[in-house]
């Protein structure tokens, strides 16, 4: 059976090719991702409700693959339910499926805490109403954004099209406006990111958290898993401690 020391499940809100591709680019022989294909097309409320829909009997057959951690993607998801929602549905499917499961953005908040971030700028591929709700969000539990903009795409399969160092660029910038931020922040793994985090995280000299990097990091210490990577920033670094 292939991903021997441990197979990941991942609830894609809609396409995750740029999740898998990065997922193997990081992580050595032994691992598997096995990915979930969503229903969000535009990133709208409408799109987000019907992905609510489905995302239980998506987990159920994760599980049922013998997945040992499984992620649910689309932070948008739960910035719009508001800042618990993430952790009330891991729990709930946790208990129902009998494996660890936790929401990407459950992951995120907690790679921003491992790696001592408590200001942040946040440098998105979205549109400025997810911008604002992923504030909201960040701040409930206690952190503060000083800033966060996007390049304003509502077509979620635009996003992968976007250059492979469109991410590196927006959030150097916004670092620049705000240099007193502890750390960089790029929500959602629909864009490349992983490429540039080491390159930021020396320029700046401070943590940069991506959501591939923290959704992988999340499900595998989940899975109880430590393992040296290196070469893709401080957080994937941090596994092996």
């Amino acid at each position: 059976m292939y991903g021997w020391r441990a197979r990941v499940g991942h609830v894609a809100p809609s396409r995750g090719d740029v999740l898998v591709y990065e997922f193997y680019r990081m992580l050595p022989e032994g691992f598997m991702l096995l990915n979930s294909t969503g229903t969000i097309r535009q990133l709208v409320d409408a799109d987000f409700e019907r992905q609510l829909q489905r995302i239980e009997e998506a987990t159920i057959d994760l599980a049922e693959n013998n997945c040992d951690a499984i992620i649910i993607g689309g932070s948008p998801l739960f910035t719009k339910l508001g800042y618990g929602s993430d952790i009330a549905m891991g729990k709930k499917f946790t208990e129902k499926v009998g494996v660890p499961v936790a929401a990407g953005i459950t992951g995120e908040v907690e790679a921003l805490r491992t790696m001592g971030i408590k200001k942040v700028v946040v440098a998105t591929p979205h549109e400025d109403e997810l911008n604002q709700r992923m504030k909201k969000f960040l701040e409930a539990p206690g952190f503060e954004v000083l800033k966060i903009e996007g390049y304003g795409v509502r077509q979620n399969s635009k996003i992968a099209d976007l250059p492979v160092h469109a991410s590196y660029k927006i959030a150097k910038s916004l670092y620049e406006k705000a240099p007193e931020a502890d750390g960089i922040f790029i929500p959602c793994p629909r864009w490349p990111t992983i490429g540039d985090v080491e390159l930021l995280e020396r320029e700046i000299g401070k943590p940069v958290v991506t959501s591939c990097q923290a959704y992988i990091w999340y499900a595998l210490k989940l899975a109880h898993v430590r393992e040296k990577i290196t070469g893709f920033g401080r957080l994937m670094a941090s596994l092996a401690d």
